[in-house]
């Protein structure tokens, strides 16, 4: 992300459709989410306000919106701000506390070490 886009656990949904169907109408995009219509749409505004979808009109009535900001550019933007504000910005403690809580095995600790060593 080149600017800062803070996506909220509500829109969330709206770009993980964007980023699954590629540019899509709103009836596109919202299909299968339970919210109403009403906020979806205030949703997506939202989203194009901030920045980080795009609406291409078709026609008077209908626009086809893109996402401007890639699932890659979203996910690394969360986990550097999770790992700012939970754990103080020390993947150490991050780390450790996964290790921990989701009782990785020693198994999976050596697959993990090999993939990493592969990259």
């Amino acid at each position: 992300m080149q600017k800062k886009i803070q996506i909220s656990d509500s829109e969330l949904p709206i770009m993980q459709a964007l980023w699954e169907k590629g540019p899509s109408t709103s009836p596109e995009i919202f299909e299968g989410m339970d919210k109403n219509t009403s906020t979806l749409k205030t949703l997506l505004k939202r989203l194009v306000d901030k920045g980080a979808v795009q609406a291409e009109e078709i026609n008077s009535r209908n626009y086809r919106y893109r996402a401007l900001v890639t699932e890659k550019e979203y996910v690394s933007s969360a986990r550097k701000n999770f790992l700012r504000t939970v754990f103080g910005g020390s993947r150490e403690k991050l780390l450790l506390n996964f290790v921990k809580e989701e009782h990785v095995t020693r198994q999976e600790l050596e697959d993990l070490m090999e993939l990493i060593e592969e990259e």
